[in-house]
C-alpha cells in the first residue's frame, strides 16, 4: 500500500514538473505600454529656429524605453531621448515623438512648432466674475467670458494665419485674487517681446480715493481687490504687446480717463522737460495702463458704473461686451466694426464702433466707452 502511495505521489509531482516547464497553466503578465511626453523649447519664434526637445518626462511602468523617434514635419528625423533640430522655413510644424518599450510596445505624442515671420505668439486670459462669495453676484460676466473666447479663437492674424496659442478662462468663484494674479503669470509665461498677450476682465469694479479696482470673487475689503497699480505690475512683467480689455465700473480709472479726456504716456511725458513731468506727476499715477506696451478698452469712464441686460430669451449680456463681440464677428462671422474692410478690426475700430453702438441703442445710458491710446491703428481682432 505505502509502495503504491509513493508511486501516486511521484507521478502527480513529475505529471507537475511537465506541466510546469511546459508553461501550462501560467498566465504570462500583459505588456504595459509606455507613455510618450517631451518638452520644446522654444515652440515659437522666427526662422531659422533652433529647437531643444527633451523626451525624458517618458517612461514606461514595466520596463525600459528603448527608442525615441521624431518626425519634425518638414522632411527630417531624429531619434534620441534628447534632441535638438533646426527649423528653416515659416510654418507650422506638428512634431512626432513615438517611444518603443523593451517588448515592442509603443505610444506617440505631438507638439506644435510655430514659425512665423515676425515671430508673434498670441495668447489670451479671460476671467469673468459672476458668482460672488461675499458679494452681490453678477448675471453676464460668465456669457461673457465664453463670447470673448469665440471671437478670439476666431482670429487669424497675418499671412499664415496665425491665431492664439492659448485662451485661458477664469470663471465666477474660481477667479479669487491669487488665482487671477496666479493665472496672469502662468498663461503669459515664455512670452517676449514679439508676442502679444490679451487680458480681459467682466465683473465688479471699485474705485476709492482716486484709484480704480478690480473686485474678484472672494473679494471683502480694499486689501482683498485688485488695484490699477497690482494689475500693472503684473501684466507689466510679461514682455510684448499688451491688449487689455475691461468690462467693469470705473474702468477707466485704469487708464486714467474720465469722459472726454486724453491719456499722455509716460513716454511721451519723457519728451518734456523735469519741470512739466513734475506737474504731470503730481495728477497722474505712474501705474497706469498708458505706456507705449498697452493698447487698452475700457467698458466706461473712470466716475460711470456699466450696465449688463438680462434679456427674456437668451442669455444675460453685458452692454459693453456684447457690442464689442458684434463688431468682431460673433454673429456669422460678421465684422461690421471694420469699418475699411481690410479684413482687421483696429483698436480706434472697436473703439468706435462699440462707443456708437452703446450710444444708438442704449442712449439713455451714462457709460462712456474710453480707449488708450487714441486713433490707435493696432489691430486687435484679424480675420
Amino acid at each position: 500500500m505505502n509502495k503504491t502511495k509513493s508511486r501516486i505521489l511521484l507521478s502527480i509531482l513529475v505529471t507537475f514538473l511537465i506541466l510546469a516547464l511546459a508553461g501550462c497553466g501560467v498566465v504570462p503578465p500583459i505588456n504595459q505600454s509606455p507613455t510618450a511626453s517631451f518638452t520644446a523649447i522654444p515652440t515659437s519664434r522666427v526662422v531659422p529656429l533652433e529647437v531643444f526637445f527633451n523626451a525624458s518626462g517618458s517612461y514606461d511602468p514595466d520596463g525600459d524605453i528603448i527608442s525615441y523617434a521624431w518626425d519634425f514635419k518638414d522632411g527630417n528625423t531624429g531619434s534620441g531621448e534628447i534632441v535638438s533640430h533646426t527649423f528653416s522655413s515659416i510654418g507650422n510644424y506638428d512634431v512626432k515623438l513615438t517611444v518603443t518599450d523593451n517588448k515592442g510596445a509603443t505610444d506617440s505624442t505631438t507638439k506644435t512648432i510655430i514659425i512665423n515671420e515676425n515671430g508673434m505668439v498670441y495668447r489670451a486670459l479671460c476671467v469673468g466674475v459672476g458668482d460672488y462669495i461675499y458679494y452681490d453676484d453678477l448675471y453676464s460676466p460668465s456669457y461673457s467670458v465664453d463670447r470673448m473666447h469665440q471671437i478670439l479663437s476666431q482670429c487669424r492674424f497675418g499671412p499664415l494665419d496665425t491665431g492664439f496659442s492659448i485662451i485661458s478662462s477664469l470663471k465666477d468663484r474660481q477667479a479669487t485674487r491669487l488665482n487671477i494674479l496666479r493665472r496672469i503669470a502662468s498663461t503669459f509665461s515664455g512670452a517676449n517681446n514679439y508676442d502679444v498677450s490679451y487680458f480681459y476682465y467682466s465683473g465688479h469694479g471699485y474705485r476709492g480715493e482716486g484709484i480704480s479696482y478690480l473686485c474678484p470673487a472672494d473679494s471683502t475689503s480694499i486689501s482683498s481687490l485688485i488695484s490699477v497699480d497690482e494689475l500693472e505690475n503684473a501684466l507689466s512683467a510679461i514682455p510684448g504687446t499688451k491688449v487689455i480689455i475691461l468690462d467693469t465700473c470705473y474702468s477707466g480709472g485704469f487708464i486714467g480717463k474720465r469722459k472726454g479726456e486724453i491719456t499722455i504716456s509716460q513716454e511721451e511725458l519723457e519728451s518734456f522737460n523735469d519741470e512739466v513731468i513734475n506737474v504731470f506727476s503730481q495728477s497722474q499715477s505712474k501705474s497706469l495702463l498708458t505706456t507705449n506696451q498697452y493698447k487698452v478698452l475700457t467698458s466706461c469712464s473712470s466716475n460711470q458704473g456699466c450696465w449688463e441686460r438680462i434679456p427674456v430669451f437668451g442669455n444675460p449680456y453685458s452692454v459693453f461686451t456684447k457690442s464689442l463681440c458684434t463688431g468682431c464677428g460673433y454673429f456669422n462671422h460678421n465684422y461690421p466694426a471694420d469699418s475699411n474692410g481690410d479684413t482687421k478690426v483696429s483698436l480706434q475700430e472697436a473703439y468706435i464702433y462699440v462707443k456708437d453702438w452703446v450710444q444708438y441703442y442704449f442712449s439713455t445710458l451714462q457709460q462712456d466707452v474710453q480707449v488708450y491710446p487714441d486713433n490707435s491703428n493696432y489691430p486687435i481682432v484679424e480675420y
